[in-house]
């Protein structure tokens, strides 16, 4: 295994004991409240939090500063510039998390505008609660940063560990103890923000960072912060989608908008696990290359990630559309959560799946761009994209429902991934190689024929029958063939 994927490899490993520890979380919360009023009501409220966090802690603040970062320790000024971007989140941070507090009464109306007059006033107390949450947030994420840049990739991807149990315990225990139940959720998501700092802080302090002073600021601070905003503005698209979607939503049934997180839950888990991992990996590289001014280095950093996120993508979504219901079934029917609210998530799961590996190339093609110093591109490209998600939203949610919302956001997702391509191929052109693509294409297709065909006699046995057996099958099967189609050959290659 060449060092691209082993370092792949030590991310992933990081990120899927995260997203176990995130399944489990979301069991827990099946479980305890299912597809009702009071979670759609938190999760409205966790929004602006949960958006944040998606933007700093995968990839926002650290697309802005690791090029600048990788820039500046070329020059010994590594650590200077780190100590900088630490004392400003200190400073800039508490005001932050005080005034989205106060101003809950006000944005959360607009995220929900379909609520009736209780849970909007429920969802208005839960983002007061949440919204320090961005602050732990913010650190753990500045804090993964440099610790990619270093080679180490498997701490920042296991701490949202932390957040994820300490849900778990707000669901099942904290709940018991707070009225109404829903505020023990909360109360554990802002211990989990701590975890994230306090698993992750330490050892950088004690291995990286060393003793200086934080003033004056170092000067390519203002850099870092150039390079934020359109970075912030192009990754903030994906969360409007979410918001829009949310907003129609909330029109609808109560829980259509806790199972369109479920769905989102189940569809991110391979984008979580790959597609950040292999961001996470190619982020700093790219960025060297980009320093050193090393054209076929990045075209071949670029053409690894484009490979290895195919290979992985396209079995997802091809296994994930067959043995979706059952998944979900496995994961979350018990308690509070029905068969009802199993077939209504996995309707939702099918059309956020028409974009897996779209938004996986995003992931990429983004980190290219930042490397290269040109964030503004993925802003115009997610800006297409969020005008084309929300006409086909306003179109489709008349006829589908919650369907018809996670396929508008599958579509968009392609808009995005194409117009990045075509510009970034259009500027570094020869990093596809599309012969081991279509290799995958083909092994994807046939497992996931196959699969469905043994599936049909696997579902007299129930749920967990059909995901253990329907699982093995379908690794056994991709794997098989995608080594007769000579698959390996070129994953050996990508080193």
């Amino acid at each position: 295994m060449g060092p691209f994927l082993w370092a792949v490899a030590r991310s992933a490993l990081g990120t899927t004991l995260s997203r176990i520890t995130g399944l489990v979380r979301d069991a827990a919360v099946a479980y305890v409240f299912g597809a009702s009023a009071s979670y759609d009501a938190f999760l409205v409220a966790l929004f602006i939090p949960n958006a944040l966090r998606q933007l700093l802690g995968e990839g926002g603040l650290a697309a802005a500063f690791l090029p600048v970062y990788a820039r500046a320790k070329e020059h010994g000024e590594g650590d200077a510039l780190a100590r900088s971007t630490f004392a400003l989140l200190f400073v800039v941070l508490p005001p932050l998390c005080l005034v989205g507090a106060l101003l809950a009464r006000w944005y959360v109306p607009i995220l929900a505008a379909g609520f009736p007059p209780e849970k909007m006033a429920q969802a208005v107390n839960l983002a007061q609660w949440l919204f320090p949450l961005i602050g732990f947030v913010s650190v753990a994420a500045l804090s993964g940063g440099i610790l990619n840049a270093h080679g180490r990739f498997f701490l920042p991807a296991l701490a949202p560990a932390a957040l994820n149990l300490s849900m778990v315990v707000g669901a099942v225990f904290l709940s018991r103890w707070l009225r109404p139940p829903i505020f023990g959720l909360a109360a554990g998501s802002l211990v989990g923000g701590v975890g994230m700092v306090a698993i992750q802080l330490p050892f950088l302090r004690g291995r990286i960072l060393g003793r200086g002073p934080v003033w004056p600021p170092h000067p390519d601070l203002g850099d870092v912060g150039r390079r934020l905003l359109p970075v912030l503005g192009g990754l903030m698209v994906a969360e409007v989608n979410t918001l829009v979607d949310n907003r129609l939503a909330s029109y609808l049934a109560d829980g259509s908008i806790a199972v369109l997180q479920y769905a989102m839950r189940l569809f991110q888990l391979p984008l979580g696990v790959v597609a950040a991992s292999v961001a996470a990996v190619a982020l700093p590289r790219l960025a060297q290359h980009v320093a050193r001014g090393e054209e076929q280095g990045f075209r071949t950093a670029l053409a690894r990630g484009f490979l290895v996120t195919a290979a992985c993508m396209l079995p997802a979504m091809a296994g994930l559309l067959v043995l979706g219901r059952p998944i979900l079934a496995v994961l979350f029917q018990r308690g509070a959560y029905t068969a009802a609210d199993t077939l209504r998530t996995y309707g939702a799961l099918a059309g956020y799946l028409a974009g897996l590996w779209a938004y996986a190339l995003v992931y990429l093609f983004s980190r290219a761009f930042f490397a290269l110093g040109r964030p503004a591109l993925p802003v115009l490209a997610g800006a297409v994209a969020l005008t084309l998600n929300v006409g086909l939203n306003l179109w489709w949610v008349r006829i589908w429902g919650t369907f018809g919302l996670a396929l508008a956001t599958g579509i968009a997702g392609w808009a995005d991934a194409l117009l990045l391509g075509i510009v970034l191929w259009r500027r570094h052109p020869g990093w596809v190689q599309w012969r081991p693509v279509v290799a995958v294409g083909l092994a994807s297709t046939g497992m996931g024929l196959s699969v469905a065909v043994a599936d049909r006699f696997l579902v007299p046995y129930g749920p967990w029958v059909e995901v253990a057996v329907g699982t093995m099958l379908g690794a056994v099967l991709y794997l098989g063939l995608a080594w007769l189609l000579g698959l390996p050959r070129w994953l050996r290659a990508a080193r």
